[in-house]
């Protein structure tokens, strides 16, 4: 019903608007008058009317001027019709067959020229105006089935009324088609209206190739450019196909220009492109929208297309139009069952589906119109081009919306990508800096990891090697003891040698664990913000007693080497840790300075740092041993005994409290002189 409403709402309209106007002025009983009539404020004339008839026989104007009693041999018929028209002519002639009607029109005499423009007509003709024979569309129109088929070339007779009579003698001989007939009359009138009436006609039909043709190169290439878009290649294809297709129907455009195609040759390219363009669009809408179209159903789209095309290609002629009937009806179904699933989009609210209905009842109104008009299932005129150009451009619009959409997309897509690289140096910049603080990060773990596998080897080492001779010798003592060897009156002197030695050990692996966290920095440390003035009075008496006691002499001193005016010296340190340091310092120094000697605490402050040092006076350190004094359990004789109450870690433990803060720890001496142990601390700005 849709596409019945489109046909009588949309396509013939378009149609008439680009035929000439003609009044109705019926010829009767075989002549027509159109004396006194207004050539040049009317529009031309079409010859409808009763037509004289003589059937079975294809006569020539001297033929129908011998006959000894015409009018007894001919009847008439009304034109336009086909011959087995029931109710238009008694005794309808077969579908195919041979026949020749003659025409008598009365004119004024006129010097002006006239043209008389021959529509397209579907069987071979010729045609005689006033006894000259002008136009012919095969080179004889036989009178079998073996006569040739229509060249369909439309032709435009010119002659001058100077008698005022005009006789028109026309032969049809139809064995080609299933049926036949004129189904469309001769236009007469003024030469220059006519010629510009058929180019008026022509340039619409023109357009709407034109269109159709410009749109289907336009989503082809499209497609080549994007092979993903392959409903653009189905719709370019549709649109072709139908360009192609529209250039045949009627008076097509191609016929103006000699392709040297035969009628039949061009009529079986007018039935493929039609049957292919069902499958071009139903491929088309099944993409667009694939959960409304079933599957089957686009596949009987295509399977009828090619179908319908391979019979077109392998049957002769007279059986083609059948196929074209076939084709009709079977697409007049589907394509009903095409609009529903359209329908069913439009009700989803699927996108552009509103365009794509409007666009499909348009092309398939205009294609099966064309089709039944063609075939004589419906009359009268035919649908033109302007009908299938619009519904391509209703439905072009929903690519052209994807177009768009695609479009904008890559427009933002560029506009991000612009303000991307207009900010990329500096993200870059950001994102380096994070990974160079990451990467300190990291080193500072590795290293972190690195003093804690190292720490662990070592105090596994030292467990095992330093602790091993103490061990052994409280071992043999005790067993000494258990035997019964040791006599009752120096049992106490062993009891004494084991208890010193278990206090060593006590010591040593108190210094070890202490040392191990120590390099691991695993220490917990108290850092507060010290004045050097503060700090070199806390230390000036702090071991002055211990020292005397022990027969020594202390002395402390302290340098500024900064500016008069310049602001209190800082450092941030753990007190306690830094009294640690300087005890280690000092006890190490009192054990190697006889009685009587002395010790010095020096402090110098300048601009950049703390410098502590401790001089002794005793027997100093030998240049050999000077590089080693830090490392840990080292000692000048070399053993590993802890029977002097040292354990040989003192001076590490030191070195790794001074680094912990940043500093640094050093030591100078000349063998016989004393030695100078000294350390740094950095001040805070």
């Amino acid at each position: 019903m849709a596409i019945v409403l489109f046909t009588l709402v949309v396509a013939l309209p378009a149609k008439r608007m680009a035929e000439p106007l003609a009044p109705a002025l019926p010829a009767g009983l075989g002549e027509l008058d159109l004396q006194g009539y207004d050539w040049e404020q009317q529009p031309g004339v079409r010859l409808n009317g009763e037509w004289k008839l003589y059937r079975h026989r294809l006569l020539t104007p001297e033929e129908l001027r011998g006959l000894s009693a015409p009018e007894g041999q001919s009847e008439f018929v009304k034109l336009p019709a086909r011959w087995d028209s029931p109710g238009r002519m008694t005794g309808a002639l077969p579908g195919s067959g041979a026949a020749t009607y003659h025409l008598s029109v009365k004119l004024d005499a006129s010097s002006r020229t006239f043209a008389l423009q021959i529509p397209y007509i579907r069987t071979a003709y010729k045609i005689w105006v006033n006894g000259e024979l002008r136009a012919e569309a095969a080179s004889k129109a036989g009178s079998g089935q073996s006569s040739p088929s229509p060249d369909r070339a439309p032709h435009l007779l010119l002659f001058t009324p100077s008698d005022g009579h005009l006789d028109i003698v026309l032969q049809l001989s139809g064995f080609h088609r299933w049926s036949g007939g004129l189904l469309n009359t001769p236009y007469l009138g003024w030469a220059e209206k006519v010629d510009a009436e058929v180019k008026g006609s022509l340039s619409v039909d023109m357009i709407a190739v034109g269109g159709m043709l410009v749109l289907g190169v336009h989503y082809i290439a499209q497609f080549l450019l994007r092979r993903k878009e392959t409903e653009s290649l189905y719709f370019g294809m549709f649109c072709l196909l139908l360009a192609i297709r529209s250039s045949f129907v009627g008076d097509g455009i191609l016929y103006d220009w000699d392709l040297g195609l035969s009628g039949q040759a061009s009529r079986r390219i007018e039935n493929i492109c039609l049957f292919l363009s069902a499958p071009a669009i139903g491929l088309f809408v099944r993409l667009l929208y694939p959960q409304e179209v079933p599957g089957l159903l686009a596949r009987s789209i295509v399977g009828l297309g090619v179908g319908s095309s391979i019979l077109t290609v392998l049957l002769p002629p007279p059986w083609i139009p059948y196929v074209v009937v076939l084709f009709v009806g079977a697409a007049s179904l589907l394509g009903a069952c095409l609009l529903g699933a359209l329908g069913l989009a439009l009700w989803r609210k699927r996108e552009g589906a509103m365009f794509v209905m409007v666009g499909a009842v348009a092309c398939l109104g205009a294609m099966l119109g064309d089709e039944w008009i063609g075939n004589e299932l419906a009359y009268p005129g035919q649908l033109s081009g302007p009908g299938l150009l619009l519904g391509t451009l209703f439905a072009s619009f929903i690519l052209s919306v994807r177009s768009a959409r695609a479009v904008a997309s890559v427009e933002t897509l560029s506009r991000q990508m612009r303000e991307l690289n207009a900010g990329l140096e500096q993200k870059i910049r950001d994102r380096t800096a994070e990974l160079e603080r990451i990467n300190h990060s990291l080193e500072l773990v590795n290293e972190d990891l690195a003093r804690m596998e190292t720490s662990r080897r070592h105090l596994l080492s030292n467990i095992s090697h330093d602790l091993g001779t103490p061990m052994t010798l409280i071992q043999g003592y005790v067993e000494a003891l258990m035997d019964g060897v040791v006599k009752p009156e120096q049992q106490q002197k062993y009891l004494k040698l084991i208890h010193n030695r278990i206090l060593g050990l006590s010591r040593l692996i108190k210094d070890l664990f202490q040392l191990s966290k120590l390099e691991a920095r695993q220490m917990e440390f108290d850092i507060q913000t010290v004045r050097t003035e503060e700090l070199v009075s806390y230390f000036d008496e702090r071991y002055e007693l211990e020292l005397a006691g022990a027969g020594l002499r202390f002395e402390t001193t302290s340098y500024t080497l900064q500016p008069g005016d310049a602001l209190p010296s800082l450092v941030r340190i753990d007190i306690n840790r830094i009294d640690q340091v300087l005890t280690n310092i000092i006890y190490n120094a009192v054990k190697h300075t006889p009685a009587g000697g002395q010790i010095q605490l020096q402090f110098s402050v300048d601009e950049h740092s703390l410098v502590v040092q401790v001089q002794d006076n005793g027997a100093g350190i030998a240049p050999e041993d000077l590089p080693y004094i830090f490392d840990r359990f080292y000692k000048k004789d070399k053993s590993r005994n802890t029977s002097g109450g040292g354990s040989g870690l003192g001076l590490a433990i030191a070195k790794e409290i001074v680094d912990f803060h940043g500093g640094r720890i050093w030591a100078h001496s000349r063998l016989g002189q004393g030695a100078c142990i000294a350390f740094m601390l950095p001040l805070i700005k």
